[in-house]
């Protein structure tokens, strides 16, 4: 008689190393598992980035990426279009062994250094944005392994976005906790904002991070408020955008800060807006945003607040020219000297 062992499902089977268990199932994302497990599984077969990109309905670049991050980690390399494992050199397979086999006595190992309460936390470093050496996929890994904050701020980030962040996002990210000093929860809530208005761009978020920073912007509360008033500011140039006319856009930082002046803070209505907006047209032939500031300035300066009040000070202005036409010949003309004013017109 013979005997058959039927496996089922595990009559094909195919080797994954330890290593992505052990070092990498919490660290990687799904696609990066997705794409070493189709490597692992199609060993010794020729395929192309095109094929695997059909084979789990994902975007090259995302697959080029993934790939990368298995490279830059010290699981496979890449030579000449093979891909194979990484050879360890002696030092590396002496760590390993220490790692399975631990020699060091705990007793020797030398008490960390006591810490001095009255010495001041080191502050940190205000960042310009010229790029600093950004930590490669390795560190961000160990990071993401050894603290639970960073990894939720990794996939929080993958989340808020709806994609899988690449390396390069990654580190810009944990250079905003690290360098720049923003806790992960304000880190959480500026991407949200961001997303929010349709700014998804990193180079954008990382800009917008280095201001935070440079307001001390580094609890849950100031970040709130913070978007509040960014949001308020952003309400405030659709009203403007609406009151003269433009077509509505996303408006630039300049335009919010502006439009966030003039409602938010001196409380004009979209009257009083239009009506600077027409002086401005009528003088100048064209609408000038930083001219339209001057008029709405010199308005609330002086307590002008309604058009009955513009109407008033016009008609006013236009008495006094009269009289000192009447009583000194003067050939000077107000409105002419607004027209030919020495404010600035650009922005």
């Amino acid at each position: 008689m013979e005997y058959n062992i039927n496996l089922g499902v595990w009559q094909s089977i195919f080797a994954v190393p330890s290593v992505i268990v052990d070092q990498h199932i919490k660290l990687a994302g799904a696609a990066q598992l997705k794409v070493i497990l189709w490597i692992l599984r199609y060993a010794g077969h020729n395929f192309t980035v095109e094929d695997l990109a059909a084979s789990l309905s994902m975007q090259q670049a995302d697959i080029r990426d993934c790939i990368q991050y298995w490279v830059q980690t010290g699981v496979i390399a890449v030579n000449e279009g093979n891909i194979e494992p990484v050879q360890q050199t002696g030092t590396e397979e002496k760590a390993a062994a220490e790692k399975e086999c631990p020699t060091e006595n705990p007793s020797e190992t030398p008490p960390p250094e006591p810490q001095n309460p009255s010495e001041p936390k080191e502050t940190k470093k205000k960042r310009v944005l010229s790029r600093p050496e950004k930590p490669d996929p390795k560190y961000i890994a160990q990071r993401t392994l050894n603290d639970k904050s960073i990894e939720f701020l990794m996939h929080s980030a993958d989340e808020i976005f709806g994609r899988i962040t690449s390396n390069n996002d990654k580190a810009t990210l944990l250079l905003m906790n690290e360098y720049d000093g923003l806790p992960v929860e304000v880190i959480i809530m500026l991407l949200q904002y961001a997303v929010s208005i349709g700014k998804c761009n990193m180079r954008y978020i990382e800009k917008m991070a280095i201001s935070w920073a440079d307001e001390e912007i580094f609890t849950l509360e100031a970040a709130d408020e913070k978007i509040k008033r960014l949001t308020g500011g952003r309400n405030a140039a659709r009203i403007v955008q609406r009151t003269i006319g433009m077509d509505e856009h996303s408006p630039t930082e300049k335009e919010v800060k502006l439009a966030d002046t003039w409602i938010n803070q001196w409380k004009f209505t979209s009257d009083m807006i239009r009506k600077a907006y027409e002086i401005c047209v009528d003088l100048k032939g064209k609408y000038i945003p930083k001219y339209v500031n001057s008029i709405l300035e010199r308005w609330h300066h002086s307590g002008i607040s309604n058009l009955e009040q513009v109407e008033r000070e016009t008609r006013e202005r236009n008495e006094k020219k009269s009289k000192k036409q009447e009583n000194y010949g003067a050939t000077y003309d107000i409105s002419e000297y607004e027209s030919t004013s020495i404010i600035d017109e650009e922005w």
